[in-house]
């Protein structure tokens, strides 16, 4: 299959973007803390996708039913991960969080936690192996601190332990 190719960002709009979030976040969420990356995020793949292990990573709450659900009663935010192992039965899977309608995630696990697409590519051939474990967050959390300092390494510790090449994000 042919790549399609992509066509050039506009960064001054994607600027203008998220400095409007920017304000909408600190005008409109207590203890807002907005951080900038200090360099890019990207980083090239070393290696074709269909030679790949891939994870999803999801901030839209996710967790197993016999997991403690993600705290939602504070203004804070809840800056902890939930393990989700790869073999999971999808009807297991919860998702609490406050700041989305978790209505159709509860009903289709697969439109915040893509786990069935995933295990259809690695059946393809376009991915080449599921990662044994998978990370489900809860994206609310207003100030980053504890999300840089700690989660994100944790994870980023998790992932490698599980010598994962592909990290897809998806949001809640």
């Amino acid at each position: 299959m042919k790549p399609i190719p992509l066509e050039p960002l506009d960064t001054t709009e994607l600027q203008q973007k998220y400095d409007d979030w920017i304000v909408f976040v600190e005008r409109s969420h207590h203890g807002s803390n907005p951080r900038i990356n200090p360099g890019d995020a990207f980083t090239p793949l070393s290696k074709p996708l269909s030679q790949s292990r891939v994870a999803l990573v999801t901030t839209a709450g996710a967790h197993l039913v016999d997991q403690t659900p993600f705290h939602v009663e504070t203004v804070a935010g809840d800056p902890t991960h939930r393990i989700l192992p790869d073999d999971l039965d999808p009807s297991d899977l919860r998702f609490t969080h406050t700041h989305y309608d978790t209505a159709p995630a509860n009903q289709d696990p697969n439109c915040v936690f893509p786990i069935d697409r995933l295990h259809e590519l690695v059946e393809r051939g376009r991915l080449g192996a599921a990662s044994p474990v998978h990370v489900g967050m809860m994206g609310f959390n207003p100030d980053p601190s504890p999300i840089q300092d700690d989660l994100a390494p944790r994870v980023a510790g998790i992932l490698a332990d599980a010598e994962v090449d592909v990290a897809i994000m998806v949001p809640g």
